[in-house]
C-alpha cells in the first residue's frame, strides 16, 4: 500500500468510528477513487476548524492535535492522487493557522499535547504538500517546504 492509501487509512481510522462499509474493487480505479472519497467525506464530517468560532486545523475533542495533523496530511495525499480539490482551501488553511510564532509547528495552542511525533505529523504533511506541489501559500506565509524543514530543524536540535 502507497503512503498515501497508509495516511488516508490512518487518519480515516483515527478520526471515525468503523461504522461504514466501503466497497472496493483493486481492479478499478474508478472504485478505488469512489471508496477514497467517501472516506475523505466521513472523515471531514469530524472537522469543525473550518466553522466560525472554531480553530482552523483543529479536529474537535476528543481528538489531538497529531490527529488533526494527520488529516491534513491524508487529505494532500487524497487530493494527489484523486484530483479532487474539494477540500484544498480547508487543508491550506489549518496547515498555515497552526504553524506557531516559529514557522515549525510548535503553536501555543498546543504546549501540553505537543512532542516530536505530534510535530511529525504536521511536518510529513507539510512535505507531502512541497513534494507534490500543492498550491502554494501566499507569499507572505511560509513555504510548505521551509515548515517541513523548520520541523526537521527543531526536532534535530532537541
Amino acid at each position: 500500500m502507497r503512503t498515501w492509501g497508509r495516511s488516508l487509512v490512518v487518519a480515516g481510522l483515527a478520526a471515525t468510528q468503523l461504522t461504514n462499509a466501503y466497497e472496493l474493487d483493486l481492479s478499478s480505479k474508478e472504485s478505488i477513487k469512489d471508496v477514497a472519497r467517501s472516506i475523505a467525506e466521513d472523515m471531514m464530517t469530524f472537522y469543525t476548524g473550518n466553522l466560525p468560532g472554531e480553530v482552523p486545523g483543529l479536529l474537535p475533542d476528543p481528538y489531538y492535535w497529531w490527529e488533526s495533523g494527520a488529516l491534513m496530511g491524508s487529505l494532500i495525499d487524497y487530493w494527489y492522487y484523486t484530483g479532487d480539490t474539494r477540500w484544498n482551501d480547508i487543508v491550506e488553511e489549518g496547515l498555515l493557522f497552526q504553524v506557531g510564532p516559529n514557522n515549525d509547528y510548535m503553536p501555543p495552542n498546543q504546549t501540553l499535547t505537543e512532542g516530536n511525533d505530534d510535530q511529525g505529523f504536521w511536518g510529513m504533511a507539510v512535505l507531502s504538500a512541497a513534494e507534490y506541489k500543492f498550491k502554494d501559500p501566499p507569499r507572505d506565509k511560509p513555504q510548505w517546504l521551509a515548515l517541513a524543514q523548520a520541523v526537521f530543524n527543531s526536532q534535530a536540535a532537541r
